[in-house]
């Protein structure tokens, strides 16, 4: 899910929490669970990603809604981590603590429903640290083949402020399908200049030319494999 659902379901659960109860601590916990928790990925983008030269917030966003990304670490988005917030909320069950858990067990429910179905291979696993490590954590073994939209990462804090990703994956493609349009491809190069431009349209996205597979009705939107080292 994009930060605005998260946001708006943080603002939702924290004011209803403190609504029914009148407890600052536990509406604090409810919003820091919910939305908070993805502190991760900032903190992915300046350590893992080594982007700490780049820390403005519009940079980094641009950063992960275009999936330049290459590890996916996310040490708090992390079954793992819910199972020892749980076996201490029971030993020390403080209001702050019961509504972090709360908070950020809906934000894991909501990223394995919306971002489960839109972006990742594995959805539940995916939020295993175990199996992400297993993994090395690499981008290409946790997340699906996207096409993106030529506009996304445009506008970061436009963006930010959306609810559902506006990605498309890819990796539903017949093989059979890939092979031929890999086929077709190796054979316009052969061709004129003209031909290859007629059977094989590019759009330009921030300075980079995406091919387009007419074929799937992608448009300007065709397979995307984000870059490395931007």
């Amino acid at each position: 899910m994009r930060p605005g659902g998260h946001l708006a379901t943080a603002v939702v659960l924290s004011g209803a929490g403190y609504g029914v109860t009148g407890s600052a601590e536990l509406a604090a916990g409810f919003f820091a669970g919910a939305f908070m928790i993805d502190v991760d990925h900032y903190l992915d983008y300046l350590t893992v990603e080594g982007q700490w030269r780049r820390p403005g917030p519009a940079q980094f966003l641009r950063y992960y809604f275009a999936h330049r990304y290459h590890r996916l670490v996310l040490p708090l988005h992390s079954i793992e981590l819910m199972g020892v917030l749980v076996t201490l909320a029971v030993a020390w069950p403080r209001l702050a603590l019961v509504g972090y858990l709360t908070g950020a067990l809906l934000h894991l429910l909501l990223d394995v429903l919306v971002n489960g179905e839109q972006l990742l291979l594995r959805p539940v696993l995916f939020y295993s640290i175990a199996y992400r490590a297993r993994l090395g954590f690499s981008r290409d073994h946790l997340v699906a083949r996207l096409a993106l939209p030529s506009h996304v990462g445009e506008h970061p804090a436009r963006e930010f402020f959306t609810w559902r990703p506006t990605e498309r994956r890819l990796d539903s493609i017949p093989a059979a399908l890939e092979s031929l349009q890999a086929g077709s491809s190796a054979a316009g190069a052969s061709k004129s200049t003209s031909k290859t431009a007629a059977h094989k349209p590019k759009a330009v996205r921030q300075g980079r030319a995406v091919q387009v597979f007419p074929i799937l009705g992608a448009g300007a939107d065709g397979p995307h494999h984000p870059d490395r080292g931007r």
